[in-house]
């Protein structure tokens, strides 16, 4: 009579390389940080302290975010985040099981 829940899928390593793989493939890639649904940095081009350091800062970012446009509309859903300097953008991108966050140089 009722339906069970989607599950979630799978992010196993194998997955988690082959993400980071493609990642660093792009031009302009500076770092590269994977973290797991518990918010901890998996993989990483930056050494483990800074890399958790850079999470928490982007972490909170993004919940303040996830709050704010609750507010606006709750059946929406966060899909990415963007932000940029003059010299370089962070992409925060959510996934069932891990995050990406990525620092690139900014395009001239």
């Amino acid at each position: 009579m009722f339906k069970s829940p989607p599950e979630k899928p799978q992010r196993t390593r194998r997955y988690v390389d082959e993400a980071f793989r493609q990642i660093q493939e792009k031009k302009n890639i500076r770092d590269i940080i994977i973290i797991n649904e518990l918010g901890i940095p998996v993989k990483s081009t930056m050494e483990f302290e800074t890399s958790v350091k850079f999470v928490g800062h982007f972490q909170e970012l993004r919940g303040r975010l996830e709050r704010g446009m609750a507010k606006i509309d709750p059946t929406d859903e966060f899909l990415m985040l963007r932000v940029r300097t003059k010299s370089h953008e962070v992409l925060l991108v959510p996934d069932v099981k891990i995050t990406v966050i990525v620092v690139q140089n900014a395009a001239k």
